[in-house]
């Protein structure tokens, strides 16, 4: 009877943690959960994502151009130094605004103009290195994909 108990526990016990494991990280962030749909052929709309450091900013919806959703503030595409693609919400964490976004610099970090925080964006982390901001940027998940007519990058949440 002790050996069922300790086997149900143990079981429950897991279950638990796995439960725990699979939560988005992104669900508590104050940046509103918003559709993001973005399909490009690189070298035909976006040859800046080519270089390490590159990046692409999408404001606004260009159907013809595969750009069908932008999340809550826009999207920051990133070409990172360890050569992969990262997509994160452009909206501040702190100010929450659809119309106030980050933008990146020259080292690999993207900067609010408005209160100054400072995130990480070099190699895909969004997280914070300085300002009032306590939470990282919102992140998509970015697959790229390279064929015989062009590299294709796709963008959703």
């Amino acid at each position: 009877m002790k050996a069922i108990i300790n086997k149900k526990s143990i079981l429950a016990l897991t279950f638990l943690m796995l439960l725990g494991a699979c939560k988005d990280s992104n669900t508590s962030s104050s940046v509103p959960s918003s559709a993001v749909y973005i399909y490009q052929d690189i070298n035909l709309y976006s040859m800046v994502l080519r270089a390490i450091g590159g990046y692409k900013t999408y404001t606004a919806v260009n159907t013809s151009q595969g750009v069908n959703a932008i999340g809550y503030g826009g999207v920051l595409i990133f070409y990172g130094y360890d050569e992969n693609y990262y997509a994160f919400d452009m909206s501040c964490p702190h100010e929450a605004s659809r119309t106030i976004r980050v933008m990146p610099n020259d080292q690999g970090q993207a900067v609010c103009s408005t209160c100054g925080s400072v995130f990480n964006i070099g190699y895909g982390s969004g997280n914070v290195v300085s300002g009032p901001a306590t939470e990282g940027l919102r992140k998509f998940k970015v697959t790229a994909t390279s064929t015989t007519t062009g590299l294709y990058i796709y963008v959703v949440n």
